[in-house]
């Protein structure tokens, strides 16, 4: 009889798809890029004064920098888990780590020796990913730096597909896909260059007009992509609802992820919230033209914007504050304590109230240096924090529409609001016409001739003009309509910055986003 093999047999799919990971963050990355590209050939005249130019090359350099940062920290950290889960799997196997690259017990030195690097089997026994969300939802001070990235990705998402659909920024979905595969930080920071270099909406043929510096993509693909995809006209927007049906999905895909985890449900529930963003940008493609509204005003549809950013604001406000209160329960050492010492062994003590909130405080914000998976997460969330504040400081964004979007009966007199009032504001027609008195002559005026007295003299209405009729609602030309929204902030506005980073600090990532991104669709 033949010998039978103890050792199963190993497939190299895990392998391929943990390096088909990294070969599809790089090909994303390429692909924001050349959007990015294509809207600094296309930029405005009125972007380039003296002026603009060097702002704007300031503040691209910033984003840049911290899209930059933002992916090395992605990368350590993930090389870092990766490494931590290698050593775990070589130790229960009994397999001999490596002590160098190339050396004798190296880890990439050819043949078969003690220290070799194992990697098909170890891919092929560990679920990497399965184990990286576990970990992060396993305990509730992992999983508050966990869902406060989660929240967050709802409003980016939304805020994605509102403001790259009004600047026709090409290719949303790559910019989406890097903010899941790689981190938030860095695919926020991405879009953030992309809308610098957006001041206004790129032109309709703006492929004609790039191609010698970008090639387009074939005609073929081009013509089945507008037969799939149902173009909608400028200012169409789907109804809310739409946007908040899959909000409420993805909310209650986070609820349940600390309970499922350890079960077979988990990496579903996991899958489906990753994938439920990518709706709000399919939307408008998707969905028939009569299931929305087009908005004739850029300002008419600013009313919606700022219900739909509250509505997430709320949701996640609540979500933040369930789990910073089960995260502190759960961080907070007990009342009492022994204290051996040399005369009383069984020395008893009782600790304040100050210090065990002060330890469980500090036990939360030390979580992100517990295991690398949290570090990942948890340095993604400070990063994202920090662009959020510094988008708000060059923006000059107005605290009112910060605190309208983002806090639930608190709002202002919004452009939208004022348009309509200026629609229904009755012109009154005046009746007094203002003359010059009279030159008076030498004698007794004549009886027929009234004396002027007075410098407003009434006309009588003795003749009735037909009623004009009303103006026709205003429709501004192409090059008018591309101008609409070129502005930028003359100073930083730190005080918009700082009240940002107020609402991050008090109601966490998920509401503080949503009062930037929502501040920033009503603001032109």
């Amino acid at each position: 009889m033949a010998p039978v093999d103890l050792e199963p047999s190993t497939s190299v799919v895990p392998a391929l798809t943990r390096g088909s990971h990294i070969l599809l963050a790089a090909g994303l990355t390429a692909i924001a890029g050349r959007s990015i590209f294509r809207s600094y050939l296309t930029l405005p005249p009125s972007s380039t004064t003296r002026h603009r130019e060097p702002l704007r090359r300031g503040h691209v350099k910033l984003f840049s920098a911290l899209a930059l940062l933002s992916g090395v920290t992605a990368m350590y950290y993930g090389s870092t888990f990766a490494w931590l889960s290698y050593q775990v799997w070589a130790g229960e196997r009994g397999i001999e780590l490596p002590n160098s690259f190339f050396g004798d017990n190296g880890a990439f030195r050819g043949g078969e020796h003690p220290g070799r690097f194992q990697l098909v089997r170890w891919l092929n026994d560990t679920p990497l990913y399965k184990d990286a969300f576990e970990i992060v939802a396993g305990k509730a001070r992992y999983f508050w730096w966990g869902q406060q990235a989660s929240l967050s990705t709802l409003s980016w998402s939304t805020f994605l597909a509102i403001e790259g659909k009004r600047r026709k920024i090409s290719n949303l979905w790559a910019f989406l896909l890097l903010g899941q595969l790689v981190s938030l930080s860095y695919g926020q920071n991405l879009f953030f260059v992309a809308t610098l270099l957006t001041p206004v909406p790129l032109p309709d043929n703006v492929t004609s007009l790039t191609r010698s510096s970008v090639p387009a993509t074939s005609s073929r693909f081009a013509r089945l992509k507008s037969k799939i995809l149902l173009a909608k006209p400028d200012g169409w927007l789907p109804h809310p609802a739409f946007y908040i049906m899959p909000l409420l999905v993805s909310l209650g895909a986070v609820v349940l992820t600390p309970y499922s985890v350890n079960s077979p449900f988990f990496m579903n529930i996991a899958l489906l919230f990753q994938a439920l963003p990518s709706i709000n940008i399919l939307l408008p493609y998707l969905i028939p033209e009569s299931w929305g509204t087009t908005h004739t005003h850029p300002h008419s549809a600013q009313k919606t914007y700022t219900t739909l950013f509250r509505t997430i604001s709320s949701l996640s406000a609540l979500l933040h504050l369930k789990s910073t209160g089960m995260a502190l329960f759960y961080s907070t050492p007990s009342s009492e304590y022994y204290h051996p010492t040399l005369l009383h062994p069984l020395n008893h003590e009782h600790r304040s109230t100050l210090d065990r909130s002060s330890a469980a405080i500090a036990k939360l914000f030390g979580a992100i240096g517990e295991h690398p998976a949290v570090s990942a997460v948890g340095y993604d969330v400070l990063l994202s924090g920090v662009s959020i504040g510094l988008w708000t400081a060059i923006r000059s964004l107005d605290p009112t529409d910060l605190l309208s979007s983002s806090i639930p009966f608190v709002g202002g007199n919004t452009a939208s609001s004022l348009v309509e009032e200026a629609k229904h504001e009755p012109e009154e027609e005046s009746t007094m016409v203002e003359t010059s008195p009279k030159k008076r002559t030498r004698g007794r005026p004549k009886k027929a001739e009234p004396l002027a007295t007075s410098n407003e003299v009434r006309v009588p209405k003795t003749r009735r003009r037909k009623q004009a009729e009303p103006d026709s609602a205003y429709q501004p030309t192409a090059d008018e309509s591309r101008i609409e929204g070129d502005e930028e902030a003359m100073e930083d506005d730190w005080e918009a910055a700082a009240l940002a980073w107020g609402l991050i600090s008090a109601g966490g990532l998920g509401l503080g986003s949503c009062g930037v991104f929502g501040a920033e669709c009503v603001a032109r």
